[in-house]
């Protein structure tokens, strides 16, 4: 039962990513600029990507290589993504979809949406989902996703705390921050950046950890900050590598139509969970004035949600190390 089932989810997730990357094509096509840009980001990252891959994870890329049904759940989100948001530009359900409710908390503004709100659930399903496969991959060398789809079922309002935790202690920290900025400006900064750093490496391990856990949800937690201390020597290379690929930190000089320009600035995010949203297409593409590329968006998160996935599986493996 389990090898149907992988292999129709298999073919699901192959079969709809390639009519989402056509479909993307098509409209980079019509977009008319932004190319140069596009295939200079397509070239550098994942070349960036495999050499820190390669170099403080080989035996996850080995691992992942030999079970590549691991990027199936990775691939079915990224899918399901898209159709949300094809579905936002369709005229009346568009509308129904993307009418918020703005909200404001310590200066951060926040629109609440039906599409936010879905935005949400598939996250959430995804960190569960290829949390579980993670552990089960370590533990028994076999990267079949189905065989763990009912602890996603089971484990998702556990992992949505988890995450709303994440995300929630990087936000309000953020907020405080900006606040600051008109009187301290540039020195905001500084803070931010260790906030980033500090908060992913004290929670590296939170999912896989905290989720499948028999304890209490805050026994749990505090669990899996403290094994994310306990073993920060063992992965923190990793992290913060990843952390500057998707753009933690951006300074960037250019000098286009005779105009300088210096941009920088600190990003903020949670890369436990599974963050693929690199930031330096976006800032590049404003600094060069340029379209940014529906094709390239899509390539580059499916790049750093494998990415993110090896990262994970790297975690595990340092964890069963320590356990002995």
């Amino acid at each position: 039962m389990s090898n149907w089932n992988i292999q129709t989810f298999r073919k699901g997730a192959w079969i709809g990513l390639a009519i989402v990357l056509l479909v993307d094509l098509i409209l980079s096509v019509r977009t008319g600029s932004g190319w140069v840009l596009g295939v200079v980001i397509l070239v550098l990252f994942p070349v960036a990507v495999g050499f820190v891959s390669l170099m403080l994870m080989p035996e996850a890329v080995g691992m992942l290589l030999r079970n590549r049904d691991m990027f199936v759940p990775l691939a079915l989100v990224t899918v399901a993504g898209k159709v949300l948001t094809w579905l936002t530009s369709a005229p009346f359900l568009g509308a129904l979809i993307t009418s918020s409710l703005p909200l404001r908390f310590l200066g951060l503004s926040l629109s609440l949406s039906l599409s936010f709100l879905v935005n949400v659930v598939l996250a959430v399903a995804y960190a569960t989902w290829a949390t579980a496969a993670v552990l089960e991959l370590v533990r028994s060398d076999e990267g079949d996703p189905c065989r763990v789809l009912p602890i996603p079922m089971s484990r998702f309002c556990r992992v949505l705390g988890l995450e709303f935790i994440g995300w929630a202690v990087m936000m309000i920290c953020v907020s405080m921050l900006i606040l600051l900025m008109p009187v301290v400006g540039f020195f905001a900064l500084v803070p931010m950046a260790v906030l980033a750093i500090g908060w992913n490496l004290a929670t590296a391990a939170v999912l896989p950890v905290a989720m499948p856990g028999g304890a209490g949800f805050w026994q749990s937690f505090r669990e899996g900050v403290s094994v994310s201390l306990a073993n920060i020597r063992r992965w923190w290379p990793l992290l913060v590598a990843q952390m500057l690929l998707l753009g933690m930190i951006f300074i960037f000089y250019s000098n286009v139509g005779g105009n300088s320009n210096m941009s920088w600035n600190v990003n903020t995010f949670w890369t436990s969970g599974y963050e693929d949203d690199c930031r330096w297409y976006g800032k590049l593409a404003e600094v060069f004035r340029t379209a940014k590329l529906p094709l390239v968006e899509t390539l580059l998160g499916l790049l750093f949600g494998a990415f993110g996935v090896g990262i994970k599986v790297r975690i595990v493996q340092c964890l069963k190390m320590a356990q002995g």
